[in-house]
């Protein structure tokens, strides 16, 4: 199995999504798109970073549209601050009741991200993605001072192409098919197994049950563990659903 890229042209149940999105160069991996295709409610999404500092500038951005921001109490605001741990810093949007976590246990492109993840399921990441406007190649970064980057005359001098943002999927090319099958499915190695087997657990509830494949590597990966392994039971998700 693969990660394969789509447009967002058919996925137009994605477009509310772009209100969270906003403010930030996040973007948001995991198991709430479960939920949105089989039409289920959305409690909260995860939004990840390339680095640490696009995660600093998101904190900031939505410590912003929080009440009493700079002393400010007579605002907009769009989010309540909801909760912070040592993985994640969560705000709540006032309107919908949706959770926004923001996490910095590991930073990553979208494909790096999506390659840590357990379950096929849950392989699927929602990001912009910089396009040409001549071209629609994708943009290259490069770093300009500041001054520099909306003056249109001297992009043109220097030969940098005018740009624009598209948002763009990125998805196990089966995650439609176990979707579907309600099949827990890992296609790569296990680095926390005692944390996929409680999760798989949890995915059980819900009526979703692993292949005879995945079985056999959760069952080989605990048979490795040391009881003290077991006993912490270390997680890429810890404070993330």
């Amino acid at each position: 199995m693969a990660l394969i890229k789509r447009d967002r042209e058919n996925f137009w149940m994605l477009n509310w999504l772009d209100e969270y999105m906003t403010g930030h160069k996040g973007f948001i991996c995991g198991g709430c798109f479960k939920n949105i295709f089989n039409k289920e409610k959305v409690k909260d999404l995860d939004i990840f970073f390339e680095n640490e500092s696009d995660f600093d500038d998101a904190v900031q951005y939505f410590d912003s549209q929080t009440p009493g921001y700079d002393g400010d109490d007579v605002r907009d605001e769009k989010y309540h601050f909801h909760y912070e741990n040592d993985n994640v810093k969560a705000y709540k949007h006032i309107e919908t009741g949706v959770v926004i976590e923001l996490c910095c246990k590991i930073f990553g492109k979208p494909e790096e991200i999506l390659n840590k993840f357990d379950f096929t399921i849950t392989k699927f990441a929602y990001y912009k993605e910089e396009v040409e406007d001549e071209t629609g190649a994708v943009a290259k970064n490069q770093e300009l001072p500041f001054e520099t980057l909306e003056d249109e005359h001297f992009l043109e001098e220097i030969g940098i192409p005018e740009t624009h943002i598209e948002y763009k999927i990125l998805m196990d090319d089966a995650f439609f098919e176990h979707l579907h099958l309600k099949r827990i499915v890992i296609d790569k190695d296990i680095p926390f197994p005692m944390s996929t087997f409680e999760r798989m657990l949890r995915y059980a509830k819900y009526g979703y049950f692993p292949c005879k494949e995945t079985k056999m590597k959760i069952i080989n990966a605990l048979r490795d563990l040391t009881d003290e392994q077991v006993e912490l039971s270390e997680s890429l998700y810890d404070g993330m659903d």
